[in-house]
């Protein structure tokens, strides 16, 4: 029952965290097709394949790590999660939600590994843990550079809280 209640919080901020992803993520991409419409697809597929090959360095791997253990660390404060998820301020009240569940305090994150498809984004494989031990475990995920910090994506977030199946729909998911 115990991990019940924490899959239904942690589905709960996910779905928050996904439609606040793909809200932000609608108007971006809108304007991103223009700019991409308007490259060479062939030179787009390559330097795609070209990063997706790339191992993160030390750096970035740590803040990457950083960000993905700190987010989803439920003892952490407030404060601290919110800085490391993309679209904060939209997933804000679902990450309250999850805070006054005293169940969700036992989940932590496990990074295995970080590969950049381009500067600014990574693809993380990743174990959300409930209690020490991995509830989801071999997750695929992202990070992306906002301001300069390596952030877990809003799509990873709302992806989580869509695994736990609230069927809810969760503001910027």
């Amino acid at each position: 029952m115990r991990n019940s209640i924490v899959r239904r919080a942690l589905t709960a901020g996910a779905c928050a965290a996904v439609m606040v992803g793909l809200l932000a993520g609608c108007s971006d991409d809108s304007d991103d097709s223009s700019s991409s419409s308007a490259a060479p697809a062939s030179s787009a597929a390559a330097t795609s394949s070209e990063a997706a090959a790339a191992t993160a360095d030390a750096a970035t791997t740590q803040a990457i790590t950083t960000a993905y253990e700190t987010f989803f660390n439920g003892t952490a404060p407030m404060e601290e999660r919110t800085k490391y998820v993309e679209n904060a301020a939209v997933f804000g009240p679902v990450l309250q939600g999850m805070s006054a569940n005293p169940q969700a305090a036992g989940t932590t994150a496990t990074v295995h590994e970080i590969t950049l498809d381009t500067p600014e984004h990574a693809n993380v494989t990743w174990d959300l843990n409930i209690n020490g031990n991995p509830a989801l475990p071999g997750q695929s995920g992202e990070a992306v550079l906002v301001d300069g910090t390596w952030v877990v994506a809003g799509v990873t977030f709302c992806t989580i809280l869509a695994v736990q199946g609230s069927g809810q729909a969760i503001p910027g998911c």
